[in-house]
């Protein structure tokens, strides 16, 4: 868990994009009470996570909700990006500590509008330094990808990651980690595990 007793973090992250500046950064604790914030947030990352893995779960199950990314900002395990002259969140990581040593980001979500912005990576090393200043050595992310088909979107993910200095190293086992997801998998898939040096 990121800090949960205080909510608080030193890592704050500006990046401009067009004329409008972003910040990424943990929110404070209250805003987990508000709906006009969590909800925004959830249809980011339903819309993203939908345009994904549609395909890849039947039916397609929504990726979260605002109840959940309440409990993750109570948590202290999202990172928020914000458009600076509004407030207005347009995206989010999460980010948690597995053990003293790792790291790890996932449900990477950005409103459209954003996307190829450059904001996803500095997303990412928000999580990134997030974690290493918490005394972290490696970072991990697990993508799910369907091994009967290609899929050009997860095509994408992976290369990127790859160009952000990840490595494949395995194939977890999602059957164990997400019982219930796995039971409305479309087709066989891989839960394959990346992971980074932070040193």
């Amino acid at each position: 868990m990121i800090d949960s007793a205080s909510n608080k973090s030193e890592n704050v992250i500006d990046s401009d994009t067009q004329d409008s500046p972003i910040t990424v950064q943990i929110p404070p604790l209250t805003v987990a009470d508000d709906v006009s914030f969590t909800s925004p947030l959830a249809d980011i990352i339903n819309t993203v996570y939908k345009d994904a893995e549609e395909d890849i779960f039947q039916p397609y199950l929504p990726r979260t909700s605002s109840a959940e990314v309440a409990q993750a900002i109570r948590n202290g395990q999202l990172a928020v990006a914000y458009l600076n002259k509004t407030g207005e969140p347009v995206g989010c990581i999460s980010i948690k500590l597995l053990t003293a040593d790792r790291g790890e980001f996932g449900m990477l979500a950005l409103d459209a509008k954003h996307r190829g912005s450059g904001l996803g990576r500095q997303m990412i090393l928000f999580a990134e330094d997030e974690c290493r200043r918490r005394g972290c050595t490696i970072m991990q992310l697990e993508l799910l990808v369907p091994t009967t088909v290609r899929h050009a979107g997860k095509e994408r993910m992976a290369a990127w990651y790859l160009r952000l200095g990840y490595t494949f190293v395995k194939v977890g086992d999602f059957d164990a980690e997400y019982p219930e997801l796995a039971k409305v998998l479309a087709g066989p898939t891989e839960y394959r595990i990346f992971e980074k040096s932070l040193v």
